[in-house]
């Protein structure tokens, strides 16, 4: 019985673990500031300010950036 219920708890840890890493890396890559190019293109960043220095920088670009959650 005590072995079984360190087992479990192992168990249960294990995936706490798993999930939050999983949703911290998730959390780190989102890329929701985009904008548009010429096409069916398009670039996504981390930040609205990356995005904007990008943006002005691509010469096929034609929207401004936007937030891709907010739409």
């Amino acid at each position: 019985m005590k072995n079984e219920l360190i087992v479990l708890s192992l168990i249960v840890v294990t995936i706490i673990v798993a999930v939050t890493m999983t949703l911290y890396a998730w959390a780190v890559t989102v890329k929701n500031y985009c904008y548009d190019q010429v096409g069916d293109g398009h670039d996504c960043f981390e930040t609205n300010q990356k995005c904007k220095a990008e943006q002005k920088k691509d010469e096929i670009a034609e929207s401004p950036c936007y937030n891709q959650n907010n739409e």
